[in-house]
């Protein structure tokens, strides 16, 4: 059997009823047939990834039952498993979901946010995955495969061109240096393809939430001698690109949903005559057609890479096996905002790097008895400095209807602009974690039919934080954070005696605080309360293999997310009081069926699910006790959420040339108790979620495809078509009736011709052939009503040429 069959194109049934080719994973650290593990799996192999163009988790989740992403750049990634993991831009919280690449973790979810090269398999795991996998595995993995260096010469080429002057260049070659002792392989890639947004304030075209990225792989094989090897990898990839941008869809609701009107909103902001052109003329944002108004944004500019080594011993029954690894990201983007004037931006410069190490004993298969055991440690750090900064023309844009009524006369234009002009502040987070756990897992088949597995993990955490907030540049510095006076109003022309004059200085001078962050903006908190913790995860997993080709299962498992080290960021008596986090304890339960069917031409995977999480690891909105009205968010627990639910795969082998597949998913998951206040109401009373889906949550999925081969001789036709449904679900974490995206489908298929060998290919290919209007996320501006989306691709067509020598 081929060890890395395509679950796509290895469903392939001969002639006179030939069973179906099955495909190998690697998800339980060793070899075996993806039909044995007891556990719910999902493969995608190299050729249906290369076939649709997969090149990250955005293209996996079309593939995957109950896999869902969101995040617009490196520092807003969350990847989610049964609608549970969607949290993202906070620096101090680690993934739900693992994320592994050739046997190495990532303890930072940003550093997914890259392109995968040379890919042989991708298989997602779903339930706690800790008693073997990783680290804070406690939803479920993606395990990403990469095809290693052969001693057997081969070239591979792929050129792509389309829509949105895409422009794709992938290439690899493996091959012997020493004959039977030494191989290597060389991957490289760039990806360059048109964003969706045209930013219609530029003179020349640009386009954001783009895609300018490039990179490669380097490894080598070494076998000096029988059971003995080891696999070194290195990696690099770089990445400019303008990202992280939102179209302006309206100015929303002119009332909150309990009510009374939005007083002060986005439009009537900038409808002030502070706004208005020359002539007169009011200003008018740019709303829709895809086209966004920003004078302030720069590109996003990702750096990342490392090296890792895995040196496998076999002996007496036994293999060892040993995996180093340093892995490092750099990031820095500078946000603008969503028109023409100079308000200001925020940004993120930010730095991780970790450092890890595991070894692994496992025992060989065949007896009644099979086991792993090892340890891993890890040591990461991650850098964050978020800053922001204050245009001339941020006060005049942040003013209440009272400061701007203040100061909008003509003779204190001045004062206004300075009020808030060049001031630039940064927030900095350092947290540092050590980790170190001992595992094992292991299978008593117990009879011929049975099996029993169990796991356990017991991991030691240490972490740290550091929290500091600088004044970078003060700007026109008018009064410092006590409110004393700092700056002379006679230098803009003012006469405090005058009462108009005062309350123009006034005004201008609580703007000046408001973009310093008033009293306590300042400060370096080194001394957080540290985390020394222990935490255990388990696994209880019984197996029955109905006949040779129908395997029951079903699990209870426990997994637990490290907790974060935090502090209390709003102003006030509780500033910079410690607040940690407390760590996320998964429970899962699973009943599944694997069968093969009709003489093995059929694959039917089923699996029922529970999955409890608490104290889930969430941003939370409450009243802020130091500002009556105010709210504060931070980084907390929510008591508990929950996710019920129905997985299917079902793929079918119609003949050698006609293969069908469909998986879904049904997905009920709630938040069991969650008070926060919500964005879309004038007061600050706690509103409880409970029983409300999860955002990001799709109650029903379906991914359906059909791929046909039609052989003419030397040559072949190739044609695919596939569909994949999402109903609706809240695209924001606050459930605003705004950011709802409705059921859509995305259809995308594609028609080749090629040798009969699979040497040499030409296709053309589609992407969102019905050309589906959906947003990938959206978001509301509680203050001011205002409502933005990003908007997905629309119908791309794409010319492909391969070549695999």
């Amino acid at each position: 059997m081929n060890a890395h069959a395509d679950p796509q194109s290895a469903i392939a049934v001969a002639a006179g009823g030939v069973p179906l080719e099955q495909v190998h994973v690697t998800a339980r650290n060793r070899e075996e047939l993806a039909q044995d593990v007891p556990v719910p799996i999902s493969v995608v192999g190299g050729r249906t990834l290369e076939r649709d163009d997969i090149v990250g988790i955005a293209g996996l989740t079309q593939k995957v039952p109950n896999l869902g992403l969101f995040g617009s750049n490196p520092r807003q990634t969350s990847i989610s498993l049964r609608g549970i993991g969607n949290n993202s831009a906070n620096d101090t919280m680690e993934p739900s979901v693992g994320v592994i690449v050739d046997g190495v973790t990532s303890s930072y979810v940003g550093q997914n946010w890259t392109d995968w090269v040379d890919v042989d398999r991708i298989e997602v795991i779903r339930g706690p995955q800790g008693t073997l996998l990783g680290k804070n595995t406690t939803l479920g993995v993606i395990n990403i495969v990469t095809k290693a260096p052969s001693f057997t010469p081969a070239y591979t080429y792929e050129a792509r061109i389309g829509d949105y002057n895409t422009l794709e260049g992938k290439f690899s070659a493996t091959g012997p240096i020493v004959d039977g002792v030494l191989a290597y392989r060389a991957s490289f890639f760039y990806n360059k393809r048109d964003g969706m947004l045209k930013n219609a304030w530029q003179s020349g075209p640009e386009t954001w939430n783009e895609t300018n990225r490039g990179g490669g792989r380097l490894q080598f094989l070494v076998k000096p001698r029988p059971g003995l090897d080891a696999r070194i990898i290195l990696d690099q990839i770089q990445s400019s690109e303008n990202g992280n941008k939102s179209l302006l869809v309206n100015n929303g609701p002119a009332s909150f949903a309990d009510g009374p009107a939005r007083t002060l909103t986005f439009a009537s902001r900038l409808a002030r005559s502070y706004f208005d052109s020359p002539d007169g003329t009011p200003y008018r944002p740019v709303f829709g057609n895809n086209e966004i108004e920003d004078s302030q944004a720069r590109p996003q500019r990702t750096r990342q890479g490392g090296l890792s080594a895995e040196i496998n011993v076999r002996f007496d029954g036994y293999t060892l096996t040993s995996i180093s690894a340093y892995r490092n990201q750099r990031f820095d983007i500078k946000n603008g905002g969503v028109t023409r004037f100079d308000i200001g931006n925020g940004g993120q410069q930010l730095k991780n790097n970790q450092y890890s190490q595991e070894l692994r004993l496992s025992s060989d298969v065949g007896g009644a008895i099979d086991w792993q055991a090892g340890l891993y440690g890890l040591r990461a750090t991650v850098y964050s400095d978020d800053p922001s900064y204050y245009g001339a023309d941020a006060a005049a844009f942040n003013a209440s209807a009272a400061q701007y009524a203040a100061l909008s006369a003509p003779q204190y234009r001045g004062l206004l602009r300075a009020a808030q002009d060049g001031v630039y502040r940064s927030y900095v987070l350092e947290p540092k974690t050590s980790s170190v756990a001992a595992f094992g897992q292991g299978n008593w088949h117990f009879s011929e039919r049975g099996t029993l597995t169990l796991g356990l993990r017991d991991t030691q955490e240490h972490k740290t934080g550091r929290n500091r907030r600088e004044l970078d540049r003060a700007g026109a510095a008018l009064t410092d954070i006590n409110g004393n006076d700092t700056g002379k109003a006679g230098r803009y022309g003012l006469d405090l005696a005058k009462p108009a004059d005062l309350a123009a200085w006034n005004a201008a001078k609580a703007l000046y605080l408001n973009a310093i962050g008033g009293a306590g903006s300042v400060y370096d908190w080194k001394d957080g309360d540290t985390i020394d913790a222990n935490s255990v995860s388990w696994l209880v997993s019984p197996s029955w293999r109905l006949t040779p080709d129908v395997l029951l299962y079903a699990s209870a498992a426990q997994g637990e997310k490290s907790g974060a080290v935090e502090f209390v960021t709003s102003s006030g008596a509780l500033l910079g009081a410690p607040q940690n986090v407390r760590p996320e304890k998964a429970r899962d339960y699973e009943l599944g069926i694997k069968a093969l069917l009709a003489e093995r031409s059929v694959q039917l995977n089923a699996n029922l699910y529970q999955i409890k999480v608490r104290d889930y690891q969430s941003n939370l909105t409450v009243p802020d006790e130091t500002q009556p009205g105010g709210t504060r968010t931070y980084l907390g627990n929510i008591a508990g959420v929950r996710a019920r639910g129905v997985e299917l795969e079902l793929n079918y082998a119609h003949s050698r040339n006609l293969r069908l597949n469909l998986n879904a998913s049904y997905n009920k998951a709630i938040y069991l108790d969650f008070s926060t206040t919500a964005p879309d109401t004038s007061s600050t009373t706690l509103v409880n979620y409970a029983g409300r889906q999860l955002h990001g949550a799709p109650k029903t999925i379906v991914n359906a495809g059909v791929d046909y081969t039609l052989p003419l001789g030397r040559f072949q036709a190739h044609a695919w078509l596939t569909d994949s449904f999402r109903s609706g679900t809240d695209l924001a974490a606050s459930l605003s009736p705004q950011t709802w995206q409705g059921a859509y489908s995305l259809v995308d298929g594609g028609i080749a011709i090629g040798t009969a060998d699979n040497r040499y290919e030409l296709a053309v290919s589609a992407r969102n052939l019905l050309d589906k209007d959906y947003a990938t996320g959206a978001g509301t501006f509680s203050s001011s009503g205002a409502v933005t989306r990003q908007p997905g691709y629309g119908r791309t067509l794409a010319l492909v040429f391969r070549a695999r020598l």
